[in-house]
């Protein structure tokens, strides 16, 4: 699972609202982000998909549960992601609304 948060695209485009300074948060999913594509080309000659999914702002311990969605509504992803067919995309960036840039 990746965040909105480490996408370069959304973290440099002005006036972008990328959330609160995260020192070790961002740059974690930023690089976990490329991650994905190297696995996801590793794999590309086998039936592994590999993408990287952002489950939103969930409210959990990790945020004190601030977060406006709920558990259930950010597993949504991981799910899809998960029950992928065969012919589904691999080296992806996605949330609930599509692709997400990288």
């Amino acid at each position: 699972m990746s965040s909105t948060v480490g996408s370069l695209t959304r973290q440099t485009t002005p006036g972008a609202d990328t959330g609160p300074i995260a020192v070790a948060y961002a740059p974690s999913k930023t690089f976990l982000n490329p991650v994905t594509v190297q696995y996801a080309k590793e794999l590309r000659d086998t039936n592994i998909l590999i993408n990287a999914g952002c489950p939103g702002f969930c409210a959990t311990d990790l945020n004190g549960f601030r977060g406006v969605r709920t558990p259930q509504q950010g597993a949504a992803i991981a799910i899809r992601l998960a029950t992928l067919p065969d012919d589904g995309p691999t080296g992806g960036f996605f949330d609930d609304a599509g692709v997400v840039p990288w």
